[in-house]
């Protein structure tokens, strides 16, 4: 068959009829054109290659998308139901993120013209409308609202009874009086949300963060999925976000709307009630809240309060989601605050009363590679907050839309339920035991003591109502600093945060590009494996420049340069501004690595005074000076969540340094490994065997040598440094003063010594830490504030006049500023 194939073929190609073959005729033809059939004869070879190599040599898979680790999971302690409620058991969560800037381009990809050359148009044109219904008829029928009208109408007849015209008014004229002030106060809290202006703020947002955010805004796709199932429920979702810029405000309802998910109601600062701006806000589903409700003789309003109170509760009951920032104002140094629990108690009142049946909290985190507000520089030098203004946020918005901010994610936790965190904290025993007595120094017992005190002193808000029991403060208070503590947990890692952490930490005194290219790398790592979210991807080199390049040279000496690349040295600026700026962005690891710092600064204030070649420290003495230190720290950082007990939390950072290799255990008790810590855990929680001898008193540990281990234990020392050189300097500087007074002497104290070189850290000239500080000498009974025609006064207590008794008293702070050559 062949060969007569050969033989037609031959016929119809001409001038070689001897042919027998179509080989043959195929030389043949390749003698006339050389040039075409080489051409062939190297594409069949290199298919052939090709074939050979797919077939005979190593299967390799194609290149898959970076999976990253489950983060925002419900808390497996509290709440064990909610965390697997919201899943979807078919599919594996991987952690992928989707940019939320892209979803109309894909929804539009197939569209007409029009569609795809207007993509977001489109999508905003096609976004879903809902339903708001107006809640002020509710609000002013409401109970309570109506009570609060009715006693302040009858306060202000007794007063005016007292006074010099008591006839002239009657009740009928004051009670009006008093509902016109009722009605003005809701008007000013009412939101007036408009879909039609949802959709052009959308549009608007779509323009303006695809030019201030070039990397994109992305949000994991688990979390959208994650809410879809839990709004299906019927539940009203109460979103947490942690605060960072006045534009997370818009952020959130803008990345909830893309996803077809029902925008909230967000509770605004009164401050942001700004023309045309305020407008804009109060549309997109704002309601303005005052700073301050109460606490002082001039903020006191019951009608306000129970206004506030009434409109929340009834928004939730007409099926509005809600959102407020639980740390109340914007973060000024870059770590989460203390929750402000305002909101939280309104929500948690309404629900043991059986206003409502239950409510989902969402934790919220939002990551900038650079702040989209500027910094918070001129407050964390003692200059007042400048106040929000039209020009001003006209300016500043102007300023951003020019700027490159790099990428930006918000990401949602798993909603939680408020029932299941009620019920499993009514069963945590040492966080309902009495409390007899506030924080003190020195305390003989703070294992036992200090996690149910925090709460204690903490626990306070300016819309509790008088008759509120101690027990359902330290409650709210517990919850709202499990929330802040899940969100932080789930921060994503901006690329930034690592960079600017490493300068002021492993590489503060300057390395060459390659070296810190190296130490971010291998940074990035230990955060993947402690389960962190980085927000960044890509090889190191390519992460440090684009850091680099959105930090800037005035915040990094390098950065930007020409040169020999590795060669070249980087370094965190000198001044003052540029370090309290870039330490914002690296107190987001501060927070991370919060608790081993704390437990190496208090292993180097006892070795330091162990002048002994071979140290060794008792495991008691190791964990009551930590315990101490995290008392000291208290107003800065939450260690752990409410419902793990702090000693736990510094057991946990031990091991890690005993794998490491930073401590090495020199002698256990005779009992096996897994017993002892066993033991240990379990003594934690059993508070009532006081008799059973403590399985950890002959443990001891020896310092490692290697140039690892004192690197680390460096690394560590200087997360937490700076906020002890602002914790030293304020007590040295108490005396009876206005506060603003103090905390600009202090102020003026830090710069001195950093001008002549005695402290180099320039980031602990912070305002932050000088008031945290007086909060925490405040809670040891050291000097009481008070408020003297209006301004905010520092008083020493009497038990403290004497110098040598508040010197014994600072002493416990100044023990951990210890000079160490480690850090020379």
């Amino acid at each position: 068959m062949l060969e007569v194939v050969g033989e037609r073929v031959g016929g119809w190609c001409g001038g070689v009829r001897e042919s027998s073959s179509l080989r043959q005729v195929a030389r043949a033809r390749r003698r006339q054109n050389p040039d075409v059939y080489a051409k062939l004869d190297n594409e069949l070879a290199t298919r052939a290659s090709s074939l050979y190599r797919l077939k005979e040599g190593p299967q390799v898979p194609p290149p898959q998308p970076e999976t990253r680790p489950p983060a925002g999971l419900a808390c497996s302690r509290c709440a064990p139901l909610s965390r697997d409620s919201w899943k979807d058991p078919k599919t594996e969560e991987l952690g992928s993120v989707i940019n939320i800037l892209n979803i109309g381009r894909q929804t539009f990809a197939n569209g007409g013209v029009v569609s795809r050359y207007l993509c977001d148009l489109a999508q905003c044109v096609h976004l879903i409308k809902y339903d708001y219904k107006d809640v002020l008829p509710s609000v002013m029928k409401d109970e309570h609202f109506q009570r609060a009208i009715e006693d302040t109408t009858r306060e202000e007849l007794k007063t005016t009874a007292n006074g010099k015209h008591a006839g002239e008014k009657t009740y009928a004229s004051v009670r009006k009086r008093v509902e016109a002030h009722a009605m003005k106060v809701l008007q000013d809290i009412s939101s007036s949300m408009s879909n039609n202006v949802l959709r052009l703020v959308a549009w608007l947002c779509h323009k303006a963060v695809r030019r201030i955010a070039g990397g994109g805004c992305g949000t994991r796709s688990a979390c959208v999925e994650r809410l879809r199932r839990a709004k299906a429920a019927g539940l009203p979702l109460v979103f947490v976000p942690l605060h960072r810029s006045h534009f997370d405000y818009i952020l959130v309802t803008f990345t909830l709307y893309l996803t077809g998910l029902r925008p909230p109601l967000v509770a605004a600062g009164d401050n942001m009630r700004i023309p045309f701006f305020g407008w804009f806000l109060r549309c997109c589903g704002a309601f303005f809240i005052r700073r301050r409700v109460d606490g002082s003789e001039y903020h006191g309003d019951p009608v306000y309060k129970s206004a506030l109170r009434a409109y929340i509760l009834n928004s939730l009951s007409a099926n509005n989601n809600l959102e407020f920032f639980i740390e109340g104002g914007r973060t000024r140094t870059g770590k989460p605050q203390l929750p402000k629990a305002g909101i939280l108690s309104v929500i948690l009142d309404a629900y043991l009363d059986g206003t409502i049946d239950d409510a989902l909290l969402v934790p919220v985190t939002l990551n900038y590679d650079r702040l989209v507000d500027g910094n918070f520089v001129r407050e964390q030098l003692g200059m007042p907050k400048q106040m929000e203004t039209f020009w001003s946020a006209f300016r500043g918005i102007w300023r951003t839309l020019n700027t490159n901010h790099g990428s930006i994610r918000v990401d949602f936790n798993q909603p939680i339920s408020l029932k299941e965190l009620v019920t499993s904290f009514q069963k945590y025993n040492y966080l309902k035991a009495p409390v007899e007595m506030p924080l003190t120094p020195l305390n003989n017992n703070l294992a036992v003591n200090l996690d149910r005190q925090i709460l204690y002193n903490h626990s306070h808000s300016s819309l509790f109502g008088a008759d509120v029991s101690t027990e359902q403060k330290m409650m709210v208070e517990a919850i709202g600093r499990h929330l802040v503590y899940d969100a932080a947990q789930s921060t994503a890692l901006m690329c930034t945060n690592v960079v600017s952490y490493v300068l002021l930490t492993e590489q503060r005194k300057g390395c060459s590009l390659s070296v810190l290219q190296a130490s971010v790398e291998a940074r990035g790592r230990a955060l993947k494996l402690a389960g962190r979210d980085l927000g960044y991807t890509g090889d190191s080199h390519l992460v440090v420049k684009r850091a680099l390049d959105t930090l800037g040279a005035a915040l990094v000496r390098g950065a930007g340069a020409g040169g020999a690349g590795a060669a070249r040295e980087v370094r965190a600026a000198g001044a003052v501004p540029a370090a309290l700026e870039l330490a914002y962005y690296a107190n987001a690891l501060v927070a991370h690595y919060a608790a081993s710092a704390v437990l190496a600064t208090a292993l180097e204030s006892i070795v330091h005074n162990k002048n002994t070649e071979e140290v060794t420290v008792r495991h008691s003495e190791l964990m009551e000076a930590a315990l101490q230190l995290s008392e000291i720290l208290s107003q800065e950082f939450i260690l752990c969540a409410p419902c793990t007990r702090i000693e736990e939390r510094l057991l946990e950072a031990l091991r890690e340094l005993i794998s490491q290799e930073i401590l090495v255990e020199t002698q256990t008790p005779d009992v096996l490994q897994e017993q002892r810590w066993s033991q240990k855990f379990a003594r934690t929680f059993d508070d009532e065997d006081d008799d059973r001898p403590d399985p950890t008193r002959l443990i001891k540990y020896k310092l490692s040598k290697t140039p690892e281990a004192i690197a680390e234990r460096r690394r560590l020392l200087q997360t937490i440094r700076p906020l002890l050189e602002a914790y030293s300097a304020t007590c040295r500087g108490l005396r009876d003063a206005p506060q603003k007074e103090l905390v600009g002497s202090t102020l003026d104290s830090l710069l001195e010594s950093f001008a002549q070189n005695k402290m180099i850290y320039g980031e602990a000239v912070s305002t932050d830490a000088i008031k945290n500080c007086l909060r925490l000498l405040r809670q040891w009974g050291v000097i009481e504030m008070y408020t003297d025609n209006r301004e905010r006064k520092v008083r020493i207590c009497p038990l403290y006049k004497n110098k040598s008794n508040i010197d014994d008293i600072c002493a416990n702070i100044h023990k951990f500023n210890i000079d160490t050559p480690l850090l020379k």
